[in-house]
Formats: structure tokens, C-alpha cells, sequence
């Protein structure tokens, strides 16, 4: 713990008004408007070719991977006999890095201003170029307490104004902001294939024929965002060290490309801890009886 700074005499703010007098009325001095961001280019990002025709094999993979065969048999050339769908680890490591490294930005703003927390985080995440480019901004409002030393790494949370407070009347203390990515390619199967595209394939009997329709879930990308949406849990929940997420959000978005879809999975929360056992609020009395007459 080091010694507070002086305050600066001006500062700006990205609250709200009521979000801006809540902190006040907690105890939370806002300092300045704070930013952290990071560019970086995506190899592979949107490269969803073969994956043994980029010369990697099932070997080569790492996370999780579940591979799908054709029941027609070899029909031609262009009939595609297998599918797959695999964690993309790589975008995951980079997402990451890239994340941390917008998060040390504005870490290092918050910092230099003296503050105990950054409040009312923002994130923002923007592909350029094709998906070639990525970028992750984040963007706050740094906020001292009065009296109390300074920690030496700022804690961050999306929440700002009466959540925040009625975070601490329970019992809880901002940490972290917590984000996690999940990315799953899915190489279509010569099923999945022809149902996102909308064509007919007729089993029945005899499971090579064609010709006829079939409509019904497409089960290799519903698989695959099961998959997704487990696997970012799990990266989430290994990373809070025995801290409770709040007010987590999971959201899931399909890029589309050639090969078949890719299935990204974010979760986005508060990483807070208990300091205090919670105070329930008593049980209610009634103040007016009714009787019968």
C-alpha cells in the first residue's frame, strides 16, 4: 500500500449524473476519465481453410476437438467425407494478450492519477480490416477514497452508481473485471454443409440418396456452440482464484466464412470478494391488524 497523491484540482468524468452523485455519497472521489487500448493483427483470424490442407494435424491440436464423417461414402471429388469442429487456441491466446494489455493501459492512467479503482468500465472490441485487425479499448473513471492508502494495483469493475453501492452494503469488494473468449471452427461435414446452404438431403432407407429435405437442427454447429460456451466457463472459472463473478453476461456470435461457421463465446462479469458476512434485512412487522367483525 502506497500513500495517496495530492488530487488534481480539475478532473472529467465519464459518469452519469446519477451514477456520478451515488459515488460521491459513498465515498468514491472520481479523479479522471482513464483509457487502455491494444491493436493487434490476427493471423489465422479468419482463415478457415482445411486445416489438413494448412499442413496441421489432429495431433498438432490442443483444447478440444470432434471430428465428424460422411455416411454417404465417396460420391465425388468435391464431396466433402469429414467435418470437424476444434478450439481455435490461438485466437484465445491472443484475445487475451490483447485484452491484458488494454487492461495495463489503463491501469497505468488510473495509477498515475492516484486512484484506489477504476469504475464504469467500458468495453469495446472492433475487427478492422476483414477481421485481419483487432482492437480492445476499455475506458473508465478512476475514483480515490478518502483516508484509505492506495493499493498498488488499482481494482476495475463495470459497475458504477447504486450497484456498486449496493454491492458493498452485501459485503462484497470490487477485485477485477473479468473477460474470457471462447473460438470454435466448425469444418462442415457434407451434412452440415448442404443444411446451412439450404439444400436437400434424403435418407430414410437408403442414407445416399439425394434429392429430398430434411429441416431439423443442424447438430454440428449446435455442438459446437455447446462447446464454446462450456469451454469459456471454464476459462473464466479457472482465473478467479476463489472470487465470485457478478452480474456475468455470455454472449455468442457467428462469423461466417466458406468452410463453415466459427462459433465465439465472451463472458463478461465483475470478479469481486467477500469482506463481511452479509446482513439479511429482519423480517417484516405489520403495523395495521385487521379484525374480523
Amino acid at each position: 500500500m502506497t500513500p495517496s497523491p495530492p488530487r488534481p484540482s480539475a478532473w472529467s468524468s465519464g459518469l452519469s449524473t446519477n451514477d456520478f452523485a451515488a459515488c460521491l455519497g459513498a465515498g468514491l472521489q472520481p479523479l479522471g476519465f482513464v483509457q487502455g487500448c491494444s491493436v493487434v493483427s490476427w493471423n489465422f483470424y479468419s482463415a478457415q481453410s482445411s486445416m489438413m490442407g494448412m499442413g496441421f494435424g489432429l495431433n498438432q491440436m490442443r483444447g478440444y476437438t470432434e471430428q465428424y464423417s460422411c455416411p454417404h461414402g465417396f460420391v465425388s471429388t468435391e464431396h466433402r467425407m469429414y467435418g470437424l469442429n476444434y478450439q481455435k487456441t490461438w485466437i484465445e491466446e491472443a484475445w487475451t494478450e490483447t485484452f491484458a494489455a488494454a487492461k495495463r493501459r489503463l491501469l497505468s492512467e488510473a495509477a498515475a492519477l492516484g486512484a484506489h479503482g477504476v469504475i464504469d468500465v467500458v468495453d469495446r472490441s472492433i475487427h478492422h480490416a476483414e477481421n485481419a485487425t483487432f482492437e480492445i479499448a476499455l475506458s473508465g473513471t478512476a475514483v480515490a477514497i478518502e483516508g484509505v492508502a492506495r493499493p498498488e494495483v488499482p481494482f476495475t469493475t463495470f459497475l458504477a452508481g447504486q450497484k456498486l453501492n449496493k454491492l458493498v452494503e452485501a459485503g462484497f469488494a470490487p477485485v477485477d473485471i473479468a473477460l474470457g473468449i471462447t473460438a470454435v471452427g466448425v469444418i462442415a461435414s457434407c451434412i452440415t454443409e448442404y443444411q446451412t446452404r439450404g439444400g436437400g438431403i434424403a435418407f430414410g432407407g437408403n442414407v445416399g440418396g439425394w434429392g429430398g429435405s430434411q429441416t431439423g437442427e443442424i447438430e454440428q454447429v449446435v455442438r459446437a456452440q455447446g462447446a464454446a460456451r462450456r469451454l469459456v466457463r471454464e476459462r473464466v472459472r479457472s482465473e478467479l482464484n476463489g472470487d465470485t463473478l457478478h452480474g456475468a453476461s455470455l454472449s455468442v456470435r457467428t462469423i461466417e466464412s466458406s468452410e463453415g461457421p466459427q462459433i465465439e463465446a465472451l463472458i463478461r462479469g465483475n470478479r469481486v470478494r467477500s469482506f463481511k458476512a452479509f446482513a439479511a434485512l429482519a423480517p417484516p412487522r405489520p403495523v395495521v391488524q385487521l379484525v374480523d367483525r
